[in-house]
């Protein structure tokens, strides 16, 4: 796990001092004085679980308050709310911010440098992890979970259609697919990607990145051979219809088919799980969850999806005690497990991964240890994948061109908006 894993960022998330270095800085924890008294702080975030995490520790800590304030998710306008807020100065001390979207948030100055406070709790985490939530040697969050790929599947409707086995390349999925269309057409084998979180994490697969950095520049190669091998695979299973063309585990349309009978799988990482137990509940004991199928037979490359850290936003005057509760969502045992079972979190701590929890069989999942699946998956994951500094923008241009036209087409299409955004930061670029 710590092999590959830890690989992963080493390289790559060191680009993003080429970020701050871009940028005017953002707010410090040394500019901060000390409280005097009791401390109230509010948390914003989206994460299942995070409110009792929250209210763990108002019970350890009475003279820390932290109120929690459930939000919509950051791509779904949860850092507009965060970065309208520091602009009113009125913004809360701690945000969920993914890895995705830290670079995308230095930008707009929204994070607060922590690192007086958080260097020493640092090494409970996964090296890449932390490196994906800091930048130019600066702190900027505190790592919560990550989320390695699987392929999640309706055991009932596998054993209805015939199906032995889940797919184990994407060959074989494609060929379950057209099986099931043809016995049903009214039912789908699985979901479409529906924006740049998917297209992203499917394309991390193949081995090919979105950004990489050469001589203090910005290299965007979005519309890459591995997104346009990815593109041209999906867009064929919708053309044929085999696929739904939206849906997920927290989208409505997917609860509505899966309640129906009328979806076998879809593709996401190990925190959905806690989508799919939650909206759900019905179906406990017919879904299970299987490695990502791979492009080639025997291999076992899997892929990273999403994954947060708490960060402490711009303006914050109790920066010392909001990394503190930082470090307890992340880390205390207790919170830990909460996260795990409450919310699906696969733990970036290094002492959570070996949480007892993490090896017991899940009753949802009919008693399947679905954590040794997300295990494998999170220990083959590419060391390839660079963050880029407007993943926001990115995900905001993919969904709309998604919706416009095909996958191919919106691929070339975020390209040139992704080299042209970066530009207008001041930024030095280039596409390749």
């Amino acid at each position: 796990m710590r092999t590959s894993a830890s690989r992963a960022a080493g390289a790559a998330f060191l680009s993003l001092a080429l970020l701050v270095a871009g940028c005017s800085s953002s707010g410090s924890a040394d500019d901060a004085a000390a409280p005097s008294g009791p401390v109230s702080m509010e948390f914003w975030g989206w994460a299942p679980g995070y409110d009792k995490i929250t209210a763990q520790w108002n019970a350890a800590h009475p003279d820390i308050k932290v109120t929690f304030k459930q939000i919509p998710s950051g791509a779904k306008g949860g850092y507009d709310q965060m970065t309208n807020a520091i602009t009113a100065g009125k913004a809360p001390c701690l945000a969920q911010v993914t890895y995705n979207d830290i670079p995308s948030m230095l930008v707009k100055n929204a994070l607060m440098d922590i690192t007086p406070y958080a260097s020493s709790d640092t090494g409970k985490y996964l090296d890449w992890t932390v490196a994906a939530s800091s930048a130019d040697g600066k702190v900027y969050g505190l790592p919560v979970d990550i989320g390695p790929m699987a392929l999640y599947y309706r055991t009932d409707l596998f054993r209805k259609f015939g199906i032995a086995k889940p797919p184990a390349t994407w060959d074989e999925y494609a060929a379950d697919a057209a099986k099931v269309h043809a016995a049903d057409p009214a039912v789908a084998f699985g979901t479409a990607p529906q924006d740049a979180y998917d297209m992203a994490a499917l394309t991390w697969q193949t081995g090919k990145s979105w950004f990489g950095t050469q001589g203090g520049a910005w290299q965007v190669s979005i519309d890459n051979p591995g997104t346009q091998q990815v593109a041209t695979y999906w867009q064929g299973l919708k053309d044929k219809k085999l696929v739904m063309n939206n849906g997920n585990a927290w989208d409505p349309n997917f609860d509505k088919a899966s309640e129906a009978g009328q979806v076998m799988t879809f593709v996401n990482a190990s925190w959905a799980a806690a989508g799919i137990k939650g909206d759900l509940k019905d179906l406990a004991g017919k879904w299970a969850v299987a490695p990502l199928p791979t492009w080639t037979a025997g291999d076992h490359t899997s892929a990273n999806s999403g994954g947060s850290a708490t960060s402490v936003l711009t303006g914050c005057k109790t920066p010392k005690e909001a990394e503190q509760f930082a470090a307890f969502l992340s880390s205390d045992p207790e919170a830990v497990s909460t996260g795990i079972t409450v919310g699906g979190l696969y733990p970036a701590s290094k002492t959570g991964l070996e949480n007892p929890l993490l090896s017991q069989g899940d009753p949802y999942f009919g008693g399947q240890k679905i954590y040794d699946v997300f295990k494998e998956s999170a220990a083959n994951i590419p060391a390839t994948w660079v963050v880029g500094p407007t993943f926001g923008q990115v995900e905001a241009d993919y969904s709309d061109a998604i919706g416009k036209g095909g996958y191919a087409q919106a691929t070339t299409t975020v390209q040139q908006k992704t080299i042209d955004k970066i530009k207008s930061l001041g930024l030095s670029v280039s596409g390749s």
